[in-house]
């Protein structure tokens, strides 16, 4: 480009001749070659015409087009730079490391030019190398950027991105993380041998601005831990809700307990009321009619058996009821945790025991499965 476009390839090479169509498919493959070619060619002339015209998105979109249709290395530098212009520092970026990966014999001057506008695009995005064990795809913001290897670092916005990692038979792992702009972090993501990975993250500061080829000086390691298969999951159902069982069993051992208290206390007050009905029964017998039951209470020893019987018969009936609630909740909580399976990994075989103890009118009903 000439005048305000900074161009890098001045004397972009002209494609080659077609070569002489052969009869059939070839012909109809070179013509449709040369339909591309020449709508190719267009484009990028409008392009050069917009970005003379200092109408940078408007030339962006032309030359990108161009592009598309035929990827060169110095449609790519200017594409780069009209993108750095266009305020599109990230799509930048890509096209001018494309430029210096796959141009050949670059002129000094324009290497130079190159590298310095990919050093200014790179102060305002992030520069992230992913590393992930060899046939994973690779995916940021749920769009797939390559398979691991990946060979060189991916470009992204600034602000929170999210990164995957996915390969058949093996479980995914994912990475949320908040990119500052002209940072190099490095993200590891480890697939486990099982599905659904859960990922912690251990993040180190954000690095400054890098020159080409500089290592990155902020990691984020992910490290999996057994999940009930979403990979951003981390809740507490691991090693096959073996901590679900260990609270059902608990929960339905505190039941029966509860429920024991409840009716052993509640059958001795029933007890100690019979006693107590009987005592007072005697005493009414004995006082003359017209007279109070007990007129020195604090003195006879009648009275202070019946005061005896009632206080016994109120304790144990205050046990009681608190053995029966007591047994109760911890009887609605088995069943919550019974009738809960959303977090029941679906290739789990073992099956796990529902069992459920609440408290009748007969004393104690157990249910459930094994």
């Amino acid at each position: 480009m000439a005048g305000s476009a900074p161009a890098l390839a001045q004397s972009e090479v002209a494609p080659a001749a077609a070569p002489e169509a052969s009869p059939g498919a070839g012909a109809q493959r070179a013509q449709d070659a040369a339909v591309r070619q020449r709508e190719a060619s267009r484009l990028y002339d409008q392009g050069v015409k917009a970005a003379n015209a200092g109408k940078w998105e408007k030339a962006r979109q032309f030359i990108l087009e161009s592009f598309q249709l035929e990827p060169t290395a110095a449609k790519a530098a200017n594409l780069g730079a009209v993108e750095l212009r266009a305020g599109k520092p990230r799509d930048a970026a890509e096209h001018l490391a494309f430029f210096l990966r796959e141009a050949q014999e670059i002129r000094p001057r324009d290497r130079d030019k190159a590298e310095g506008m990919l050093a200014e695009a790179k102060a305002k995005i992030g520069t992230v190398t992913v590393q992930v064990e060899a046939g994973a795809e690779v995916l940021v913001d749920g769009q797939p950027v390559g398979t691991a290897p990946l060979d060189r670092p991916v470009f992204v916005e600034p602000g929170s991105r999210r990164f995957e990692a996915r390969k058949p038979g093996t479980g995914s792992a994912t990475q949320e993380l908040q990119v500052q702009a002209g940072s190099a972090p490095e993200v590891q993501l480890t697939l486990a041998t099982i599905a659904g990975p859960a990922i912690q993250a251990v993040e180190a500061p954000a690095a400054s601005a890098s020159v080409v080829g500089q290592r990155p000086a902020s990691v984020i390691v992910a490290r999996p831990t057994i999940g009930s298969g979403n990979g951003a999951d981390t809740r507490l159902s691991t090693g096959g809700s073996s901590w679900r069982t260990w609270a059902i069993v608990s929960g339905a051992g505190l039941a029966v307990v509860g429920v024991g208290v409840g009716v052993g206390f509640s059958a001795a007050a029933a007890a100690d009321n019979a006693d107590f009905v009987k005592e007072r029964d005697r005493l009414v017998r004995e006082t003359p009619i017209g007279e109070t039951i007990c007129p020195g209470r604090e003195h006879d020893v009648h009275c202070r058996n019946l005061t005896d019987f009632a206080n016994v018969r109120d304790r144990n009936q205050a046990i009681g009821i608190a053995g029966f609630a007591v047994g109760g909740l911890a009887a609605a909580g088995t069943l919550a945790l019974v009738l809960w399976k959303a977090e029941r990994p679906a290739q789990t075989a073992q099956t796990e025991p529902d069992f459920v103890v609440v408290p009748s009118a007969h004393g104690v009903l157990a249910a459930g499965t094994f």
